[in-house]
C-alpha cells in the first residue's frame, strides 16, 4: 500500500511538471553573393505556394492562372536563350495551343532571399509535354522564380539539366 501511494505521488509530481519550450525563429544569414558580399536568408513558404500554384496552372494549361501571381508580363529566360522573352497571358495561350497535355512533376522548392535585394524560389522539376503532332518533349529543369518588391513573380530563369 505504501509503495502504491509513493508511486502515485511520484507519478503526480512528474505529470504535473510542464516543460515549456518556446520556439524562436531566428533569421540566419549564410553564403555570399560574391560581387557584393550580400548574404542569403531562407525565404517564405507563401512564395513557395505562389510558385506551386503557377506550376500547377501551367500543367493544367490555364494561362490566366499562370499569371495570377505575376505582373501583367513576365520576363522568361528559356534554357536555350541568352535573351529574355517577355510573355503575356496571350503568349502563353498561344504556346499551350501546341500541346495536348503537360505534366510537371516538381522535385523540390527552395525559397531564399538575397538579403535586402530580392527573393527567389528555386525549383527542380521533371516536365513532359505532349505535342499535338504526336511528339513528346521530356526535360529536367532547374528554374528560378524571382519576386519583385510588389510580392509578385516578375522573372523566371530556366536551365535544362541532364541526369
Amino acid at each position: 500500500m505504501k509503495k502504491g501511494i509513493v508511486l502515485l505521488m511520484v507519478m503526480i509530481s512528474v505529470l504535473s511538471c510542464k516543460n515549456q519550450v518556446k520556439e524562436v525563429q531566428v533569421d540566419k544569414k549564410a553564403g555570399e553573393w560574391v560581387s557584393s558580399g550580400t548574404k542569403f536568408l531562407m525565404g517564405s513558404d507563401e512564395q513557395v505556394e505562389m510558385v506551386r500554384s503557377l506550376i500547377s496552372n501551367y500543367a493544367a494549361m490555364d494561362a490566366e492562372g499562370v499569371f495570377a501571381n505575376t505582373r501583367d508580363s513576365l520576363r522568361f529566360f528559356p534554357f536555350n536563350s541568352e535573351e529574355p522573352v517577355i510573355m503575356t497571358s496571350n503568349d502563353v495561350k498561344e504556346m499551350f495551343s501546341q500541346y495536348d497535355s503537360i505534366i510537371s512533376d516538381p522535385i523540390y522548392f527552395l525559397p531564399y532571399e538575397l538579403d535586402g535585394v530580392r527573393s527567389l524560389v528555386e525549383v527542380g522539376s521533371n516536365e513532359t509535354k505532349y505535342k499535338k503532332d504526336g511528339t513528346v518533349e521530356e526535360d529536367f529543369f532547374l528554374e528560378k522564380f524571382i519576386f519583385g518588391e510588389d510580392g509578385k513573380i516578375h522573372t523566371v530563369r530556366q536551365w535544362r539539366a541532364a541526369w
